[in-house]
């Protein structure tokens, strides 16, 4: 603000900034008592106002004209459609300064980490999986009741299943259902009777969004993160959401 800026705020401006004067009358007082010690100190400063006849527009290295016929004020005096015109114009600016740049959206992620597209395009499947004790996880010929157990004591709706440390499969609350309605003997059967051998995965590194979109597409609730061939984390899908992803 020109204000604060003539009282200690001018501390900010480096030699080698560009300065962006904005004064629709091009004749505030505050505003063109900062811009000699503004130039003073090596930098460009562009004016913007709706008169180019006027101060700010004189003493300027640049000047952007932007001129309405008329305010939204009733009164055509309080600076409204003028101040929304040069939000326009400095979206346009900004726009061309990214192409320019050619800023990428991790780029932009860098800068707003908090925000969804920060998510998205920075959490891997290593930050948001479920690792280690916390993985279900059951060997091939324990009874179906532990798996059951299983799907229930750890709250994601799959077990994976393991042969000699080896994954071989998975197994949903729906794997489970289907075996129920199948068999009278259900409980009598250990988790390779009724286990699904085949399964997605992605790898750690693969991005969230990219987890989020293969469980979206393939109806599931739930992937397997693998290296090396062996499982190092589970992904649930209410996770991502609960994330913003």
């Amino acid at each position: 603000h020109s204000t604060e800026a003539f009282h200690g705020d001018l501390g900010m401006i480096q030699s080698d900034d560009i300065v962006v004067a904005i004064s629709y009358s091009g004749e505030t007082e505050d505003l063109l008592k900062t811009i000699p010690i503004i130039k003073k100190l090596g930098c460009i400063v562009i004016g913007v106002s709706g008169n180019d006849k006027s101060t700010l527009a004189k003493i300027s290295d640049y000047h952007q004209l932007i001129k309405v016929d008329k305010e939204a004020c009733p009164l055509d005096l309080a600076p409204t459609s003028s101040a929304t015109a040069t939000l326009v114009w400095g979206d346009a600016l900004a726009i061309s300064l990214m192409s320019k740049k050619d800023f990428k959206p991790e780029d932009f992620a860098q800068s707003h980490p908090g925000g969804t597209l920060g998510k998205r395009l920075l959490l891997s499947a290593r930050d948001v999986m479920v690792s280690g004790d916390d993985m279900p996880i059951i060997n091939y010929n324990e009874l179906s009741k532990d798996v059951i157990k299983t799907i229930s004591e750890k709250g994601i709706g799959v077990t994976f299943v393991k042969e000699n440390k080896k994954v071989v499969g998975i197994i949903t609350d729906g794997d489970i259902r289907r075996a129920i309605d199948k068999s009278n003997y259900f409980f009598d059967m250990t988790a390779q009777d009724f286990m699904t051998h085949n399964f997605s995965s992605v790898n750690p590194d693969d991005l969230a969004l990219k987890c989020l979109n293969i469980m979206a597409e393939k109806k599931i609730g739930c992937l397997a993160v693998m290296q090396d061939g062996a499982l190092v984390g589970v992904i649930n899908q209410k996770d991502l959401v609960k994330l913003g992803i």
